[in-house]
């Protein structure tokens, strides 16, 4: 009789769902910041919102997400790079339907919205990309900055790119190493010379502004 109560709980605690974290947004609020995305100015560059760790800045697992008002419902398919794939629509913006996202975990994240590269690399990024993206990356910090912005806004001299997994350094066309921090890799535009390829062991999962902290 032990035997199979002890089966019953063990099953119970297999079938229970994993803790998370709850939390809900209007969708007007986030599309200002979404709105940018429309820019001509930064046609490769992008924001994109994430769930944000407030204890130690990691990005939070999105296990579950949707849009929802009145009888209207769709929920959103999270990529690896954890992304919330808000669709950018005015007309959804006067609809104004909430946002709930859920997280692993009992611990509220933030939302956070990130400058980020719109497209996805594979297994390495060129000078000319790199060159491409920096001052695409500037214009659309300065855009989210106001008017003033450019008075104070430092400019972008490199990317960071981030990884799923701690790496090893990353390898150059040039014979050159970069050094990986666990996860997160930055690649400096003046060290870079013309035509040069960084190789990348993972495919990353976003690539985002790197600024010099002087």
């Amino acid at each position: 009789m032990i035997r199979g109560l002890t089966a019953v709980l063990l099953a119970a605690v297999i079938s229970s769902p994993v803790a998370a974290a709850q939390v809900k947004f209007s969708y007007s609020k986030l599309y200002t910041q979404l709105k940018h995305n429309y820019g001509e100015n930064h046609p490769d560059v992008k924001i994109g919102y994430f769930m944000i760790s407030p204890s130690n800045g990691d990005t939070c697992k999105i296990t579950k997400a949707w849009m929802t008002k009145k009888a209207h419902y769709e929920e959103f398919e999270i990529p690896a790079s954890q992304e919330l794939p808000l669709p950018i629509d005015s007309h959804l913006r006067k609809v104004n339907p909430d946002v709930f996202i859920e997280t692993a975990g009992t611990q509220a994240c933030d939302i956070s919205f990130q400058v980020m590269a719109k497209k996805s690399f594979g297994s390495e990024v060129t000078e000319e990309q790199v060159n491409n993206l920096v001052p695409q990356m500037t214009t659309m910090m300065k855009d989210l900055g106001g008017m003033f912005s450019s008075w104070f806004m430092p400019e972008v001299e490199g990317v960071t790119v981030h990884f799923a997994n701690v790496q090893p350094e990353l390898k150059t066309s040039e014979g050159r190493a970069i050094n990986v921090e666990g996860k997160v890799a930055i690649i400096r535009l003046n060290e870079m010379k013309t035509g040069e390829r960084v190789f990348f062991p993972q495919k990353p999962l976003k690539v985002t502004p790197w600024i010099p902290q002087h």
